[in-house]
């Protein structure tokens, strides 16, 4: 190889080398650029998320307060005591009393242990 074959051959060389940096140069600039505008939308994202939760805490504060407000307003009032049962006289009470026991009481009804057995046409099971 002389000379003459050999300059073309590093000079195509050298620039097959500049254009494949060229390339990867480009294609990695873009990556980048790709990744950057995603970080930035993400911190975007984060800085508008955290400016909403403190707007809304803030509105729960606020809303609390008002409802606090509110319970005070609304409080029920007290009660008054009711009024003490009218003395009732010995007779009265005595008579109460006497036909209170004349009566029969009423017979209790005992508790069945056991509920009635109810049967299904076939269709419901």
């Amino acid at each position: 190889m002389d000379n003459g074959q050999l300059l073309p051959l590093l000079g195509g060389f050298a620039l097959g080398a500049a254009l494949g940096g060229g390339a990867v140069y480009a294609w990695v600039a873009k990556r980048l650029k790709r990744e950057h505008e995603r970080v930035v939308h993400v911190e975007q994202s984060r800085q508008l998320g955290a400016q909403q939760l403190t707007q809304a805490r803030k509105q729960v504060e606020q809303l609390q307060r008002e409802c606090h407000e509110l319970r005070l307003a609304v409080r029920p009032a007290p009660r008054p005591a009711p009024p003490p049962p009218a003395p009732i006289d010995a007779a009265e009470a005595t008579r109460r009393y006497v036909e209170a026991k004349l009566q029969p009481a009423a017979p209790a009804e005992e508790p069945k242990p056991f509920k009635d057995t109810v049967v299904l046409p076939k269709s419901q099971y």
